[in-house]
């Protein structure tokens, strides 16, 4: 059961010192290096792989342990580009297809997040941001619009194109060199300014995933999330007036959060119309500020495959329950409210009326009855307060300083 050896944090340059020192143990490549290896035991194989950092190994007791912290790549414009040609690209292009009616492909353009956000899974880069050159990234874009066609990417960062003027300058380049590919990315509320919404527009975004998380401002200030919700507002009006979609991540749970931060946060969904949601519970990722402060409620949970996004693992100020009808509450009324915006288009333009439109009529009605049942089910689990709710967790940093990302040049 488990492993043998794990890389952690950036496997590029791990990887391969690792496969080397392997390759030499077992004498991959000669039948004398072959013998080495029937000769070798686990011992002198795991003295050998001490020497590359970056890894978690068993001792000669089998206990794990780590051999030492690999440094951060800090030029990301040094590593090549993934290696597609090692993908059946036609076969993954026909099941994206035939499962969501296009093919995407995914871009990086940056590792890490220097903020502070105390249940967020960044552990894996600390507080460093390394992003790689608008010119490489359009130069990455422009080959693979030439070799594959794809009709989309997913640029998948933790934050797209914090540094100031990146997004300006890689929608210019986009446009220049003909690189342009729909695309969609994550942001902070606090990054858009009209100016970044235009260019985000200018380079094909499609959509814009916001880390709403909650409409409570004291939520978000417990969570250390360094945003207002009046941000998140902003955000999405200049990003909607760009011709950006906007799509809002959310999560409930946070230890401390009542039936009125709930309400707030469903407010702020109504209000703000984001054209897309994800929604979970608030989940203590090992490594993470959150899971050490909630660790000692969490018993003998180790089944981290087995979790589920609606599965509450600590204590709770509500019964699992509740959060299972908040769910279904907000995803039914955010497709009641797209199934109005709809109908409301084919009202204002009759002749444009079609089967879709019949349907979205037989959702909203379908919806809106699920809504009524769904509040009175949450109101009355909303009685059932879990056996010890929390009373909150006190942040670490004053909301000003969460809004400050890590200084770069104090890293190492």
């Amino acid at each position: 059961r488990g492993a043998d050896v794990v890389v952690a944090g950036e496997g590029e340059v791990t990887l391969v010192e690792l496969l080397d020192t392997m390759s030499g143990a077992s004498g991959r490549g000669g039948s004398g290096g072959a013998g080495r290896s029937t000769a070798e035991g686990t011992g002198d194989r795991t003295g050998r792989l001490k020497s590359v950092a970056g890894l978690w190994i068993r001792d000669d007791d089998g206990r794990a342990v780590r051999t030492g912290t690999r440094p951060i790549i800090g030029d990301a414009d040094a590593l090549p580009l993934a290696a597609w040609d090692l993908v059946d690209v036609e076969r993954y292009r026909s099941i994206w297809r035939a499962r969501h009616g296009y093919f995407s492909m995914n871009v990086v353009t940056t590792r890490g997040c220097p903020y502070h956000c105390n249940w967020c899974a960044k552990p894996i880069y600390g507080q460093r941001y390394t992003a790689r050159s608008p010119e490489k990234v359009v130069d990455e874009m422009a080959w693979l619009k030439a070799t594959y066609q794809p009709d989309h990417l997913w640029i998948a960062d933790d934050i797209f194109g914090l540094k100031p003027g990146w997004i300006e300058r890689f929608a210019a380049l986009v446009q220049s060199r003909g690189a342009a590919i729909p695309f969609k990315c994550l942001l902070r509320a606090d990054q858009v300014t009209d100016s970044v919404a235009r260019a985000l527009r200018a380079a094909e975004c499609r959509t814009a995933w916001i880390g709403a998380e909650s409409g409570s401002q004291r939520i978000l200030d417990a969570m250390e999330k360094g945003t207002r919700v009046d941000q998140i507002a902003t955000a999405t009006r200049l990003l909607h007036e760009a011709g950006v979609e906007v799509g809002f991540f959310l999560q409930f749970g946070y230890p401390g959060e009542i039936r009125e931060d709930i309400d707030r946060t469903l407010a702020m969904v109504r209000t703000c119309a984001p054209d897309d949601i994800g929604v979970s519970v608030s989940y203590p990722l090992p490594g993470t500020t959150f899971y050490q402060r909630v660790q000692a409620q969490l018993g003998q949970k180790r089944n981290w495959v087995d979790s589920n996004d609606l599965e509450v693992m600590y204590h709770a100020t509500y019964v699992p329950d509740f959060y299972r009808a908040l769910h279904a509450l907000v995803h039914s009324e955010f497709r009641a409210r797209r199934a109005a915006d709809a109908l409301a288009q084919v009202v204002a333009r009759p002749w444009t009326f079609t089967r879709r439109h019949a349907r979205a009529a037989v959702h909203v009605a379908y919806h809106r009855v699920q809504v009524s049942l769904l509040r009175r089910r949450l109101s009355r689990l909303a009685g059932l307060t879990a056996a010890a709710p929390p009373t909150g967790l006190i942040p670490l940093l004053t909301p000003d300083a969460a809004a400050v990302p890590t200084d770069q040049s104090s890293l190492k």
